[in-house]
């Protein structure tokens, strides 16, 4: 079996997956950070190495992220994608949970709502929101 895993980067991915963990709900995080060996190879100070984040991965609703450092590299570069979270609308009890996750990140402070979960005209439910690193999220139950 293939999979498709979004990997997002970060200026500070320890930093990010705190935030996840506690704004998303993440589990099952899993972080390697870069290792004083690997310093030279990634540009950072040995002493510094421990803070940055070579790999590390979670989930967010069941579904599988991977993040790491940018290690300097300019740009942005996750707020050229959407990540869309799909449930089958019929499921109650996805909904409530779907839209409970909806909620609570649209109330922090560093979230912009560009829609608020509602019915839609489609017969589905949605709703779309940039996280506090950019990350474009859209919730999508049909």
């Amino acid at each position: 079996m293939t999979q498709l895993i979004p990997y997002l980067s970060f200026e500070s991915a320890k930093e990010a997956l705190a935030y996840y963990e506690d704004v998303f709900e993440a589990t099952d995080v899993n972080r390697l950070p870069v290792g004083k060996e690997q310093a030279g190879q990634f540009g950072v100070d040995p002493e510094q190495a421990e803070e940055m984040t070579m790999h590390s991965e979670f989930k967010v609703a069941g579904h599988k992220l991977y993040a790491a450092d940018r290690f300097g590299k300019a740009g942005d570069f996750n707020n050229s994608m959407t990540l869309s979270l799909n449930w089958d609308k019929s499921n109650a009890e996805d909904t409530a949970a779907m839209t409970e996750l909806f909620n609570k990140v649209a109330a922090h402070d560093d979230t912009k709502v560009h829609m608020p979960i509602e019915e839609q005209f489609w017969g589905g439910v949605m709703g779309a929101l940039d996280d506090k690193y950019g990350v474009h999220w859209m919730f999508n139950g049909n």
